[in-house]
């Protein structure tokens, strides 16, 4: 992998700790699903996510970015798990593995989570371990640890996972799961959300969404240049959305 390639992409310096690698990425590198409907097949080969976020400049969906974010911090020296995440139900039972690819990092204060690839906004590494670490709260029954994420109302739970080591071709079913079943809620939501100093820009199903600001519907042309001017997704001129999949949950 061409680490200063990468490094540039995100704005990053070669001596940036975990903790600004992070944000850097999340501030330059959109959680996006476009490719989905746009028809373009998604490839979990690394060549092929290199090409996609740092050449191309484009974003993805966790399988994408953490994927890719987890080779490079590889390639900078540290020791990088991907793990498996999976929803809870409101019963408490596990939904499907491989739902969520989730990166556990060693450094110098012990094993942290990082995560550059879900729709919540997680600003930095989380360590591993129990108790409240800022807007994140870490259990674990000895086994399996579950995250919360702070919310206006209380913790509310977010993924949970074991510290299985997996390898990046183990999510490919589930990434294929998301892109081309009927009920996959990515198939459901046209998007493109990206943080920034206010906190946080979104763009689904045409819709912008910033915080701080109400929300304005866009036409197809105008969703075009939001793409380009505030997430730099520049698309190819004859490239035509679907529509989202209708009866998947939104």
């Amino acid at each position: 992998m061409d680490t200063e390639a990468y490094l540039a992409r995100i704005g990053a310096d070669p001596g940036a700790d975990l903790a600004a690698l992070q944000a850097a990425h999340l501030a330059t590198v959109p959680f996006e699903d476009y490719d989905i409907h746009l028809g373009v097949a998604l490839s979990l080969d690394l060549d092929d996510l290199f090409d996609k976020v740092v050449r191309r400049r484009r974003g993805g969906f966790c399988y994408e970015l953490n994927g890719l974010f987890g080779q490079l911090l590889r390639e900078l020296g540290y020791r990088v798990t991907y793990a498996s995440a999976f929803e809870r139900g409101d019963d408490g039972r596990p939904g499907p593995e491989f739902e969520h690819l989730r990166l556990l990092v060693g450094a110098a204060v012990g094993i942290t989570i990082a995560d550059v690839g879900q729709g919540r906004y997680w600003p930095r590494p989380v360590p591993l371990r129990p108790g409240e670490h800022g807007e994140v709260r870490v259990e674990t029954d000895g086994t399996t640890w579950t995250t919360y994420q702070r919310t206006a109302t209380g913790w509310e739970r977010d993924w949970s996972f074991a510290p299985t080591p997996r390898r990046l071709s183990d999510f490919a079913p589930r990434c294929r799961h998301h892109e081309q079943a009927p009920d996959s809620h990515f198939r459901a939501r046209r998007l493109a959300w990206l943080a920034v100093p206010a906190g946080r820009i979104a763009l689904t199903n045409g819709v912008l969404r910033e915080t701080g600001r109400p929300d304005r519907t866009l036409t197809a042309e105008e969703e075009r240049e939001v793409l380009a001017t505030r997430f730099g997704i520049v698309l190819p001129p004859d490239a035509t959305w679907q529509e989202p999949a209708t009866g998947a949950p939104v």
